[in-house]
């Protein structure tokens, strides 16, 4: 009798455990800004295929403020059950270091990169200018005449700054709240040029207010094939915006390998590609390994941009 209750308990406990398999209930994805910006836009693609992968619903959780940090930070202090994700940008590196209250890349788990965009060069149209080169040459003309317009410690700010460091130019940096409000400067000509990435910048390209002379890629894309590369134009720079998917540090291997494998089915649904392709946003799969090579790189990279141009307020990790 002893024997059959323990192997009735047994059961019982495997019964259990296949009960609370993953996912059981539905994920939620926290977005670190408010609805309506790329970041966001990205998130819902990515949960409306993601879905179908995981067999639950996929919530997506607009918590902003404080540049992405609070929502970053309630990632942070999620149970990491694999309930609770963050869907962060480039800016959550940035963040590391240009406030006072920081992210912090060793509170999560790195999951995988879904999305991967070069940085782009526009320019007013109301200056003339089709090239790089005529970028340039103005602003070597008159050194610190070229205006361009940042989000003071964006990816927006560190783009131009690499491009700036780059080329050799000095410039004024001309600080707004956010993307909107810099596109209506350039398109009222009252900034020269601006960063960001080919997506955010086709609404004013396509109002014939801005043109895009170039992106800091090693090669043409497809995507957009008409737009060279800054390094055939001359400039040096290799810089990118992207987007990922984190959990709280101590999430279970099991788990974060689930969810990375999910992701990759995602990034390699037809569908999927052509939603993003046409909001003219580039996917790109890496998984956990690559994905924390990567992050690595890129904070290398910015890391030494955010201290020449006086942006770091936390310590260096």
């Amino acid at each position: 009798m002893r024997r059959i209750g323990l192997l009735l308990l047994a059961l019982f406990a495997a019964s259990g455990v296949l009960g609370q398999s993953y996912p059981s209930k539905a994920v939620s994805l926290i977005v670190p800004f408010p609805p309506g910006g790329r970041t966001d836009l990205t998130a819902r693609a990515v949960g409306q295929y993601l879905k179908d992968e995981l067999g639950q619903p996929v919530l997506i959780v607009n918590k902003g403020g404080a540049s992405g940090v609070l929502g970053a930070k309630e990632v942070a202090a999620a149970t990491p059950d694999g309930y609770t994700l963050g869907f962060f940008s480039t800016g959550f590196l940035t963040t590391q270091y240009t406030v006072p209250t920081p992210t912090d890349v060793k509170e999560y788990e790195l999951i995988a990169l879904v999305n991967f965009d070069p940085a782009a060069i526009a320019a007013s149209s109301a200056r003339g200018w089709k090239t790089i080169a005529e970028v340039l040459a103005a602003g070597k003309a008159k050194p610190g005449s070229l205006r361009v317009g940042i989000n003071p410690g964006s990816s927006a700010h560190i783009f131009a700054a690499a491009f700036c460091q780059s080329a050799g130019l000095e410039a004024i940096y001309v600080p707004f709240k956010g993307g909107a409000e810099r596109a209506a400067a350039i398109g009222g000509g009252h900034i020269d040029p601006d960063f960001d990435i080919v997506a955010a910048l086709k609404p004013m390209r396509d109002a014939g207010k801005l043109r895009i002379l170039g992106i800091a890629d090693e090669q043409r894309r497809p995507l957009y094939a008409d737009l060279p590369t800054m390094r055939e134009q001359g400039v040096e720079l290799v810089i990118h915006s992207w987007h990922g998917v984190f959990a709280p540090k101590g999430t279970p291997a099991s788990i974060l390998a689930q969810l990375d494998g999910a992701l990759e089915k995602v990034t390699r649904n037809a569908q999927f590609v052509r939603q993003m392709e046409s909001a003219l946003l580039g996917v790109r799969y890496m998984n956990r390994a690559e994905f924390t090579r990567f992050f690595r790189a890129q904070d290398a990279q910015i890391r030494p941009l955010i201290q020449k141009l006086g942006l770091m307020v936390a310590p260096v990790k």
